[in-house]
């Protein structure tokens, strides 16, 4: 069947069907790549018989839209030629060409036009689909559609004379190659330092000094054309994905057409985690004329409803262990922490109270440490990393530190703006500080509790909920979406959360204690089942968990009941130096202490190298003169007056040590005291204790010992 209005390609032409007389079954078409088409009148027999050979194909038509963006004058240039037309179009014996030229004849009288414009309007209208959008013309066809030719183009330069330069292919590929080496290298270098560097490679020359020179104008590209021809031949995207990075591509600059709503499936699908030094100069709990610096603040948000369902306020830096108490700040007692804090408990403010999300999505920090795999074990949690450089893909905690500390601003002393950091000479905001820690996390604590009452917005929600006359605000979305996710949520106990996020690994039973990472423990249980006996026979080790924030306590894993843990404290030999420390600090101690023996042992070997360079000379020398005096006597000649020997020497050693000191070097008196004494010169000063002789008395082998050992303390 053939419709009017169809084009149809038969013999190699196109004709679009004008009309069709089914009670005399014939059509009347008109060629539509003529030069002045006239309607043709066919036989819809002759028609269908040449569709069925396949000689005619029925094909689409692309019909001129209406475009609002029309002029006004183009408007009235189609009112005009409808008018014209308006009432011929409207009569069959338009079509019948022995009637056709009277009626023209006869309109182009009444509009006082010639008979070759009502033609042009009729088969403008024909064949543009006989609609009135059919007279607007084709102006968007006007304008010069060549290719691109050698000819300069554009208005001729009038401040210098010069002949314009018109690019070539040749100049083009310089430029590409030109705008591929400098241009999108990076984002430091300009365009126009990327036009230099054309012009000195390409559009120079070397004078008769060998000095490189620019060509004159005229002779090679300008700037505009250069800037015209980087456009056209990098697109945008190209161009900053170049210059700048994909990371900073997708994060800044990218379509943002999608929502990360829509890769949520519901309330407690995706928690959102992450740290930031807060904007708030804090003072010490002793005494507020101390700053103690800006804290770190960690933020849970669940994506689907922005509920703000975890948070942790502390001094320590972003790590594992305060995003494991960020965490384990979903399960503590809502009730106690508002006591606490002096504030007005609520339970409909923690709806999420003890609910496990199915994914925790984090940046590449903390959450990156093999410590996280401790929430996919113990609590089946799935642990996503967003891409480096792309807060974007955890947005909501992104702006939620946006949202919960801007509402302090106005009305917290010590808070920053974040702008002032980076401004030169900005205010000293850290003189208005006089909030303790726990005055902030109150406030902090308030302030999320605001957040989860207020409606957000610009926040899509469901039809649905709508309809249910829920409104967009966090509590009530979690309340509304809560029972039609519960088959996905899990809730845990507080113990065994905390439990299950402390790092796990294996102490060793010695006799000495349960020794750990440098400390030795003890607990009931072991000295009641007889552990340290036990490990005389051979030390074996136990599965413990710790927390590394304190070295007080350990949980030793009970293996006979995997529901329980076994606490072990300190022994008094280790509790007296680490007691109230980090396992941080212990190890650091330890490492101070292992040091130390490095440098007693180097002491300890240095003097037994003394040692042995003082013993050495004297029992060779008394091993040479025993062998020359023992000559031709046998061993056992040698030990025969062993006691009489023994008795002789001990009274010349007695003999020699009642001596008193001065009795080998004064000769013995004669009885006249003038004898030995020795007349002082006359007006002569007595020495003092600074010009006193000093004798040179030779030094023992322990002062030598001691001497040497500060000396190489010295030198440390």
């Amino acid at each position: 069947m053939f419709y009017r209005n169809d084009i149809i390609s038969l013999a190699g032409n196109h004709f679009r069907i004008l009309s069709i007389n089914s009670n005399h079954g014939n059509a009347w078409l008109i060629n539509t790549e003529a030069s002045t088409p006239v309607p043709e009148e066919h036989f819809i027999e002759t028609l269908l018989h040449e569709k069925k050979k396949g000689a005619l194909q029925v094909i689409q038509d692309k019909l001129a839209l209406s475009d609002m963006r029309t002029t006004p004058t183009a408007l009235k240039r189609s009112q005009i030629a409808w008018s014209c037309i308006g009432a011929l179009v409207t009569n069959k014996d338009i079509f019948e060409p022995r009637l056709r030229s009277t009626l023209i004849k006869t309109r182009a009288k009444e509009f006082r036009c010639s008979e070759q414009t009502i033609y042009k309007y009729l088969r403008q209208y024909w064949i543009q689909g006989q609609t009135q959008t059919a007279l607007l013309g084709k102006f968007h066809h006007c304008g010069k559609n060549s290719k691109r030719s050698e000819i300069f183009r554009g208005r001729t330069p009038k401040i210098l004379e010069y002949k314009g330069f018109a690019l070539s292919k040749q100049d083009i590929k310089n430029i590409e190659n030109s705008g591929r080496k400098y241009f999108l290298k990076n984002e430091v270098t300009t365009a126009a330092a990327a036009y230099q560097r054309l012009l000195e490679d390409h559009y120079s020359f070397l004078d008769g000094n060998g000095e490189r020179c620019i060509n004159p104008l005229g002779e090679k590209p300008t700037i505009r054309q250069y800037y015209y021809a980087l456009k056209n031949l990098f697109p945008l995207e190209e161009r900053i994905r170049k210059r700048k990075g994909d990371k900073d591509f997708e994060r800044d600059h990218r379509a943002t057409l999608g929502s990360m709503q829509l890769d949520c499936n519901g309330i407690g699908h995706i928690y959102e985690i992450d740290a930031t030094i807060a904007d708030v100069f804090l003072v010490s709990n002793k005494d507020r004329s101390r700053i103690i610096g800006k804290p770190t603040l960690y933020l849970i948000y669940d994506r689907r409803s922005r509920l703000v369902v975890g948070q942790y306020v502390g001094l320590e830096a972003p790590s594992w262990p305060t995003a494991a108490q960020a965490i384990l700040s979903i399960f503590e007692d809502k009730v106690a922490m508002c006591h606490k804090y002096g504030i007005k408990y609520d339970q409909a403010d923690w709806p999420a109270h003890g609910l496990m999300p199915e994914q925790f999505l984090a940046d590449r920090g903390e959450m990156l440490s093999a410590n996280s795999s401790l929430l996919c074990s113990g609590l089946q949690v799935t642990v996503t990393n967003a891409p480096a450089l792309r807060p974007d893909r955890k947005g909501t905690v992104e702006c939620g530190f946006k949202l919960i500390q801007g509402s302090m601003a106005d009305s917290v002393p010590g808070y920053e703006p974040p702008e002032n950091v980076r401004k030169r000479r900005g205010k000293r905001y850290d003189k208005d500080a006089c909030l303790t820690l726990n005055e902030f996390i109150s406030i902090t604590l308030r302030d999320i509790i605001m957040h989860n009452r207020l409606a957000m917005d610009n926040y899509q929600l469901p039809v649905e909920a709508i309809s249910k006359g829920i409104r967009a605000i966090p509590r009530e979305i979690w309340a509304y979406e809560a029972p039609l996710r519960s088959g996905s949520l899990s809730r845990f106990p507080e113990n065994f959360v905390r439990f299950s996020l402390l790092p796990k690994e294996n102490a060793v039973v010695t006799t000495d204690g349960i020794y750990f990472k440098g400390c030795f423990y003890t607990c009931a249980e072991a000295i009641r089942d007889g552990w340290f006996v036990r490990a005389g026979q051979g030390r074996y080790k136990v599965a413990v968990s710790y927390d590394r924030r304190l070295v007080d306590d350990i949980y030793i894993h009970d293996s006979s009941n995997r529901t329980n843990f076994i606490k072990a404290t300190l022994l008094e030999k280790s509790a007296k130096n680490y007691q109230g420390l980090s396992f941080a600090e212990v190890s650091v101690f330890l490492k101070l202490e292992s040091t130390a023996n490095q440098n007693n042992i180097q002491v300890r070997q240095q003097e037994h190298s003394d040692f042995h360079a003082h013993i050495d000379p004297i029992t060779k020398q008394a091993h040479a003169e025993m062998l020359k005096q023992t000559r031709k006597k046998s061993r056992s000649a040698r030990k025969a007056d062993t006691k009489a020997d023994r008795d002789a020497e001990l009274r010349t050693r007695l003999r020699d040590e009642a001596a008193l000191p001065f009795q080998n070097k004064v000769p013995p008196s004669s009885g006249n005291a003038t004898e030995n004494t020795i007349p002082m010169p006359a007006n002569q000063k007595p020495l003092t204790m600074t010009q006193q002789p000093v004798e040179n008395v030779e030094m023992t082998i322990a002062e030598k010992l001691l001497k040497k050992r500060q000396e190489m303390l010295n030198n440390e």
